[in-house]
C-alpha cells in the first residue's frame, strides 16, 4: 500500500472524502486532481451545453461524480434564472456582458463575440453542493468568467476557512462589465486564511485583428495568438490554506484538525509545495503524532532533495555566469 493509499484510509477521510469543485468545467475535469480522483467526490459545474455534453457522462475517475448543468452565481432568488451570455467561443461565455468595445485592440476579441444570450437555471454553489449532500468543498477551482472570487466569497465564512486549495483566473484587462480582476482578488484574498502559492500569466497579442489583417494578410494575422510574444491578459492563481488563521484584525485563529492536515500535505505535495508540505507534516507530528506524518515528513524530505538535485546544475550555471 503506497502513502496515498495509507492517507486515504484514514478514518476521517474515509468517512468524509475530499469534495473537488470545478465551477465552469467547460475544459474537462483538471488533470491535476486524476492522482487523488478515485478517492475523491468530483463536482462539475457547467451551464454552456456545448462543452457539457462529455461532463454529464458518469466521470470513471472519481469515487463520486456529480454534474451540475446550471449556472453558479454569487446571488440567486429561489427558482430564479439568470442571463448567460453565450459567446464564440464557449470558454469566454459569462453571466456578465462581455466589453466588446474595450477588447478592440486584441487579437482574440472574436471570441467574446455574443452568438445569443439565453436564460439559464441558476444556483448558489453553497445550495449547488447541499443539493448533492455536499455541505463543504476541499478544493474550489473557478473559471466563470469574471465572477470566481465573488462565488468563493458567497460561501458561508465557516466552508471558506474549511476550504484547503482555491483556483481562480481573474483579469488583468477589462473583458467584462463589473468582473473580478486580479488586483481585487489579490486584495480580497489578504483577509482570508490562505496564500497564494502559484501565479502564472495568460498572455495574448495585443492588436486589433482587423488592422493587422490589412497589413500582414488573414493568414498571417490569425497565427499571430499562436505564435508571438503577447501581453499579460487574465492570471491563473492558486491558494493554499494556511497553518493556522492569521487574521492581523482578530488574532490567531483555529488550527486546521487531522483530516485538514492530512489533506492540506496532499494538496502541497501535488502542486509541488514541498516546504509548505514537509512543515504540515512536522504540524501533524507535533500535534496527533503517528507513524503516518512521519512517513509523510520522510517523503517531504525526499522530493525536496530531489528538487534541489535536479536544480543545482542551472542554478550553478547562472550563478557563475556561464556562457549558455
Amino acid at each position: 500500500m503506497n502513502l496515498l493509499d495509507r492517507i486515504f484510509q484514514a478514518p476521517e477521510l474515509r468517512a468524509a472524502p475530499p469534495v473537488l469543485v470545478d465551477v465552469g468545467a467547460a475544459g474537462g475535469v483538471a488533470p491535476i486532481w486524476r492522482t487523488i480522483a478515485k478517492y475523491a467526490i468530483g463536482v462539475g459545474f457547467e451551464p454552456d451545453a456545448r462543452d457539457a455534453a462529455k461532463l454529464r457522462a458518469a466521470n470513471s475517475p472519481f469515487k463520486r461524480w456529480v454534474f451540475c448543468e446550471g449556472l453558479v452565481a454569487p446571488s440567486v432568488a429561489d427558482g430564479a434564472q439568470k442571463k448567460f451570455f453565450l459567446t464564440r467561443s464557449p470558454h469566454c461565455s459569462s453571466l456578465l456582458k462581455p466589453r466588446h468595445d474595450l477588447l478592440q485592440d486584441w487579437t482574440f476579441v472574436d471570441y467574446f463575440v455574443e452568438e445569443r444570450t439565453t436564460s439559464v437555471p441558476a444556483v448558489t454553489l453553497q445550495a449547488g453542493l447541499a443539493a448533492n449532500g455536499l455541505h463543504g468543498v476541499d478544493w474550489l477551482k473557478c473559471d466563470t468568467q469574471g465572477l470566481d472570487l465573488s462565488i468563493f466569497l458567497s460561501l458561508p465564512e465557516d466552508w471558506r476557512r474549511r476550504t484547503l486549495a482555491v483556483e481562480f483566473e481573474p483579469g488583468f484587462i477589462d473583458a467584462y462589465e463589473g468582473e473580478d480582476k486580479l488586483w481585487r482578488t489579490l486584495q480580497a484574498m489578504e483577509a482570508e486564511p490562505f496564500w497564494l502559492c502559484d501565479l502564472q500569466a495568460g498572455c495574448y497579442p495585443r492588436g486589433n485583428p482587423v488592422a493587422l489583417a490589412e497589413i500582414l494578410g488573414e493568414r498571417m494575422a490569425k497565427w499571430l495568438p499562436r505564435t508571438v510574444t503577447g501581453a499579460p491578459v487574465y492570471a491563473s492563481v492558486r491558494y493554499l490554506r494556511t497553518l493556522r488563521e492569521t487574521d492581523p484584525h482578530r488574532g490567531a485563529g483555529a488550527q486546521l484538525d487531522r483530516r485538514g492536515l492530512l489533506l492540506s500535505w496532499v494538496f502541497a505535495d501535488l502542486v509541488g509545495q514541498h516546504t509548505h508540505a514537509l512543515l504540515v507534516a512536522r504540524e501533524g507530528i507535533t500535534r496527533f503524532n503517528g507513524e503516518l506524518f512521519e512517513d509523510m515528513l520522510r517523503a517531504s524530505r525526499w522530493r525536496l532533495r530531489r528538487a534541489m538535485a535536479r536544480r543545482m546544475p542551472a542554478w550553478l550555471w547562472q550563478r557563475f555566469g556561464l556562457p549558455g
